[in-house]
């Protein structure tokens, strides 16, 4: 029975760690709210094809392709209208 807890304890403290750095957005202080229109109209001027965009854990989402036709996914904060990124997000090295 002890092995068991061993070997299950680990699964489930990496599952809760690749829920931690999913981005989520506060509530705005202001009341204030970006809208999704204004969170896509912000994608396509950072020069992204939206192909999707919806509200996803209080943020932001939007979904569609980038200038080379990779797949992206953008999450802006509603509030401020910054694009959110994961806590384990780094920048690319150049």
């Amino acid at each position: 029975m002890r092995s068991i807890a061993l070997i299950i304890l680990p699964v489930v403290l990496a599952s809760q760690g690749a829920l931690a750095d999913s981005p989520s957005c506060a509530p705005a202080a202001s009341g204030k709210m970006t809208t999704l229109e204004a969170a896509t109209q912000q994608a396509e001027t950072l020069g992204y094809a939206v192909n999707k965009a919806k509200r996803s854990k209080g943020c932001w989402k939007i979904e569609g392709f980038d200038r080379n036709g990779a797949e992206i996914e953008i999450t802006f904060d509603p509030g401020s209208g910054d694009v959110v990124k994961p806590r384990d997000w780094h920048a690319p090295a150049r």
